[in-house]
């Protein structure tokens, strides 16, 4: 793993480790707890997961109790889980590592090509039943320093049944972001570039998220232009575009179950609801969602499956990889006024916007670490 920085005070050794190898965030956190296990002699154990170069995620504490009981055989791997503590609240452990002397493994300057397939599928031509896309979109994407990445993307097309800039190599993503987690859950991102949907600009987005991770509220603005490759080269415009939202959310681990609800101002000035209902199921993640604009209902549903590969070392300073997961949404209005009017349009700023990755919340990681335990010893 990258970014390791390690200190042990009063009895406690805190480590932070950022993981760049394994394909879902419970699967890398529960390697991480049995190797600061099986590597500790006496005392507490403290790990602060980190993301995005840096940016502290999550926290779990292990008491030495605990830690005795799983290496004497009394106590066993479930149990740990199920009595281990976690929390977003990551102030406290992050402070103590200000005294560490150094970083070991650190992500910064390090490249991956990331291979994302895509695909687009929609009924909204009188001339075609369906108009499709199926694109490989790879992307550059390296860590630069704390909290900041550069991404930069192509589209190369596959197959198509539309004209135009569908056919030829464009310019995907290509963006500079960074990220900023300030005290007390608060945390900041501020991109620009080249987004999807023909958007080029800035967003800026800020959140705050309680200690257990069961609610998150933030809001998010930007200003585009339109983006696009046509005969002449590519075009950018000059007219911008603002955009802006109010999120909240609200995770029930009952259900693995995730309830976001957003009231904004969308691309071209119209202002509606959007509510989604998304089901963890380990790595796999669907959901469905319902949308009120300007007297107008959409609605569909999206998921996110992971693709083959849990594991990619990064070894050096450069990595070919797959895209941890596939992604997809489809609206079910494919007329009327909400297409002719261009409702509910929105972006992406990330190549791998989902809801699976980067999933750092508590009461999820928990549930799906034990049902991997109980897996493992039932096979």
């Amino acid at each position: 793993m990258e970014n390791i920085r390690t200190i042990e005070t009063g009895g406690t050794t805190v480590a932070a480790f950022e993981d760049n190898v394994y394909r879902g965030t419970y699967r890398g956190v529960g390697k991480a707890i049995i190797a600061g296990m099986e590597g500790m002699g006496n005392g507490n154990l403290e790990l602060v997961a980190l993301d995005g170069n840096g940016i502290p995620q999550l926290s779990i504490s292990l008491p030495d109790t605990l830690i005795a009981g799983y290496k004497s055989g009394e106590i066993s791997l479930k149990e740990v889980y199920e009595r281990m503590e976690m929390s977003y609240d990551t102030d406290r452990p992050m402070g103590l590592l200000k005294g560490s002397t150094g970083v070991i493994n650190r992500s910064a300057w390090k490249a991956d090509i990331v291979l994302y397939p895509e695909v687009s599928l929609e009924n909204s031509t009188f001339d075609k039943l369906y108009s499709y896309r199926v694109n490989l979109s790879p992307a550059v994407e390296m860590d630069l320093w704390k909290g900041a990445k550069a991404t930069a993307q192509v589209v190369f097309p596959i197959a198509t049944n539309m004209k135009g800039e569908y056919k030829k190599i464009r310019p995907g993503v290509m963006t500079i972001s960074q990220e900023i987690r300030f005290r007390n859950n608060f945390l900041a991102r501020i991109v620009a570039g080249n987004f999807t949907n023909h958007r080029i600009g800035a967003q800026a987005e800020v959140k705050y998220r309680t200690g257990n991770g069961r609610v998150e509220l933030g809001a998010q603005i930007g200003t585009t232009g339109y983006s696009a490759i046509t005969d002449d080269g590519w075009y950018i415009g000059t007219r911008q575009r603002i955009n802006a939202a109010v999120k909240g959310s609200l995770y029930v681990p009952q259900f693995n179950t995730q309830l976001d609800l957003q009231a904004g101002r969308y691309l071209y000035g119209d202002y509606g609801l959007r509510g989604d209902c998304t089901r963890h199921f380990g790595e796999y993640a669907v959901g469905v969602y319902a949308m009120y604009v300007e007297g107008e209902v959409n609605g569909g549903f999206h998921f996110a499956i992971p693709l083959p590969g849990k594991k990619w070392s990064r070894k050096g300073f450069f990595r070919v990889k797959p895209a941890d997961y596939f992604a997809w949404a489809y609206g079910m209005v494919a007329d009327g006024e909400y297409i002719e009017k261009q409702l509910g349009k929105s972006y992406s700023t990330r190549p791998n916007e989902n809801r699976s990755s980067n999933f750092y919340q508590p009461d999820y990681i928990r549930y799906f670490l034990i049902k991997e335990q109980q897996k493992e010893k039932s096979e």
